[in-house]
């Protein structure tokens, strides 16, 4: 028999709602039958209302229900309606600290007879278990138990779980020999067993993926890499449908192949890696994804940018030094990073990157980034980085031709005082660069750099809950395009990870992007120069000029586009993207706006069908700006009614804005003059 509260969830979920728990009767009569729900197909319902009533008053009566609700779930049978609660749960972080430890204790209990009975089940409990432990909320220990320990004459359903739970265990905690040594001999187990051999070699691969990575000599990890290769093929022998590990086992083949000059190899090894990219979209078609890796679907776009960079290297050999190698194996690391990233509990935690930290490959890719951002922008008619930066080019290429260890200091932080007070960030491209540097530049000119570097460095928007929202829901928009797919969609997130983490720097950093340049942001007065498009196109410009995945394929005011000439344009292998910037002095809002659209998408029209509008918007704002949420957006356009459709993303950076302070001071003039008024 149903009772009033599953009711109650029932209906508000028929029209797409979540139920009001107080509006239902008194707390602990509500929470009575909340937790026999734990043991139900309604219990992902009352989850979500659970986190409703509990966000809705922090640390309120609802708590208690939470904790007695999680112990339930030890009852429930369903895999699919345990992972969705788990979800819910896990979600908010109203309830996902109070929910964590019922999560990961109790749903461990009693494992070994489940694990027979329900194997998908028991699997299902371990990964939450799992998500929990990763989340920092609880201890480890229990898990690792559990994840190296597998019943003799398991079933095959509860055995093929082990081996990608195990990586993503082996991913977070890799940096720590005393957890992950019996996770990589468990997988030494699986690997014989038929049902998990193929993942588990996967994951054996890619632990010397990671020993590789993590090593800052670039000879002795290329060896490493080899080896590396070497289990991924295996792996791809193992199961052919594998393309992960085909995908990796190219690019390892590809840096050894780049180290030792061997063209043939490279060449090949960069197009078997498009191929095989080319694939990517069936590594998830129609297969189930969980909601705490959803990060590796928009890993495409590090995917795409190590092509773009191995496709460089072709056209360097001649000029191979142990930078290049170097920069490889930091390319190779950021790709891993991004495609095993996990949100294992958003509210507890919002992302776990892999522990793959090399400070020497990550610099030798900032330094090759550089490179390639002022090569380009010198071989423009009017170059637009700062004069400083053919002196930050000349110091890295005099670094770069040395070997490891020449560099008698070695990599880290420059003693002189100077430098670490005007521009610390240059510190990162090591002792030689910046001892160079100090000596050729003065003050003003080690400023720029150090700003020049705030915008090559790289964002996780993973890691930024707002961002990762704003990019989740304009791909949903774009997906509605029957093109946005493969490379197209790999281009389109690389350029919206970059535009999405410039409009983050323009709505909180504010100023100059650059010192010395054109303040676009501060709230304008009478008699003052106000800001064109310009000057909103020269900081985008900058900040994708000077990005890993970008420097070097950003061109401004590319005439004969679409009959044209376009402010912005982006290419990626075959992909060009297009982003036209605007100037808004009167009509900020998406439906005035949208005049700018049709312009925008003509663009895309001999390309793909996808294109950026990067507006401007200088009307008032006297009130403060709008939240940074509600600056992006997509909107669609048809030539008419039979023409197929182009989608326009638009983002707008607000400038002509009052500083909080400059609020706080506007309402209080207000009140006052409001007082002098009524006293007359």
């Amino acid at each position: 028999m149903i009772g009033p509260v599953e009711a109650a969830l029932l209906i508000a979920a028929k029209d797409g709602a979540v139920a009001d728990l107080n509006s239902l009767g008194a707390t602990t009569d509500v929470t009575a039958e909340m937790v026999t729900l734990g043991a139900s197909p309604a219990a992902p319902l009352a989850a979500a209302a659970l986190a409703v009533a509990a966000r809705r008053a922090p640390g309120g009566g609802w708590t208690p229900a939470v904790e007695e609700f999680s112990r339930g779930l030890a009852a429930q049978r369903s895999v699919l309606a345990l992972a969705d609660t788990v979800d819910e749960l896990l979600a908010d972080p109203a309830v996902a600290s109070t929910a964590a430890g019922g999560i990961h204790g109790l749903l461990l209990g009693d494992l070994d007879p489940l694990i027979a009975t329900n194997p998908h089940l028991a699997a299902t409990r371990l990964e939450a278990a799992l998500r929990v432990a990763l989340a920092g909320s609880g201890t480890p220990y229990l898990v690792l138990h559990r994840l190296t320990t597998i019943p003799n004459h398991a079933p095959d359903e509860y055995v093929e779980a082990i081996p990608r739970l195990i990586g993503a265990a082996l991913d977070a905690w890799g940096a720590d020999t005393s957890l992950t040594m019996p996770l990589v001999d468990a997988l030494r187990v699986l690997r014989a067993h038929h049902a998990a051999s193929a993942d588990a070699m996967f994951e054996l691969a890619c632990d010397t993926l990671r020993t590789a990575l993590r090593l800052p000599n670039a000879e002795a990890a290329t060896a490493v890499l080899a080896d590396a290769a070497v289990e991924f093929a295996e792996a791809e022998e193992l199961d052919e449908a594998r393309d992960d590990a085909a995908a990796y086992g190219t690019v390892c083949r590809a840096v050894a192949a780049f180290a030792a000059g061997d063209y043939d190899t490279l060449a090949a090894a960069a197009a078997r890696l498009r191929l095989v990219l080319g694939r990517r979209d069936a590594w998830h078609l129609n297969s189930h994804l969980p909601a705490w890796r959803q990060p590796v679907r928009d890993a495409e776009a590090d995917w795409l940018a190590l092509v773009l960079a191995l496709r460089d290297a072709i056209d360097r050999l001649r000029e191979r030094s142990w930078l290049d190698t170097a920069a490889a194996i930091g390319q190779i690391a950021r790709v891993y990073a991004a495609e095993r990233t996990t949100a294992p509990a958003r509210g507890l935690t919002a992302t776990i990157r892999p522990a793959v930290e090399n400070a020497v490959a990550a610099n030798a890719v900032l330094a090759d980034q550089l490179l390639r951002a002022v090569d380009s922008d010198r071989a423009r008619d009017q170059p637009l980085l700062p004069a400083a930066a053919d002196e930050l080019a000349a110091a890295i290429r005099r670094r770069g031709v040395q070997q490891p260890g020449d560099d008698e200091k070695g990599e880290g932080a420059y003693e002189d005082k100077r430098l670490a007070r005007i521009a610390p960030r240059l510190e990162r491209l090591g002792r030689e660069v910046c001892h160079a540097l100090e000596i050729a530049l003065n003050d003003e000119q080690l400023a720029e750099l150090d700003a020049l570097l705030v915008s090559s460095e790289a964002v996780d928007v993973n890691a930024d809950p707002l961002l990762s929202e704003m990019r989740s829901r304009i791909l949903d928009a774009l997906s509605a395009n029957p093109r946005f797919r493969a490379g197209a969609r790999a281009a389109v997130v690389l350029l919206l990870n970059r535009t999405l983490t410039f409009l983050r720097d323009r709505y909180d950093r504010g100023g100059p992007l650059l010192p010395n340049g054109t303040d676009i942001i501060r709230m304008l007065r009478d008699g003052d120069r106000v800001p064109v498009e310009a000057d909103l196109q020269y900081e985008f410009y900058v900040w994708l000029a000077t990005s890993w995945p970008l420097a070097g394929r950003v061109t401004l005011e590319q005439p004969h586009v679409g009959t044209g000439r376009v402010d912005v344009i982006t290419y990626a292998l075959d992909v060009r993207l297009a982003t036209e910037v605007k100037r808004e002095l009167a009509d900020s809002s998406p439906e005035a706006l949208g005049g700018y659209v049709p312009q925008t998408a003509q663009y895309s029209g001999s390309s793909e069908p996808f294109s950026q509008l990067l507006v401007l918007d200088l009307t008032d704002h006297s009130n403060g700006a709008r939240p940074l949420l509600d600056l992006a957006w997509v909107a669609e356009h048809r030539a008419d009614s039979d023409a197929s459709p182009q989608h326009v993303i638009v983002a707008v950076v607000v400038g002509n804005r009052p500083t909080p302070r400059q609020l706080t001071d506007s309402t209080a003039r207000r009140r006052k003059n409001s007082r002098r008024r009524g006293s007359r």
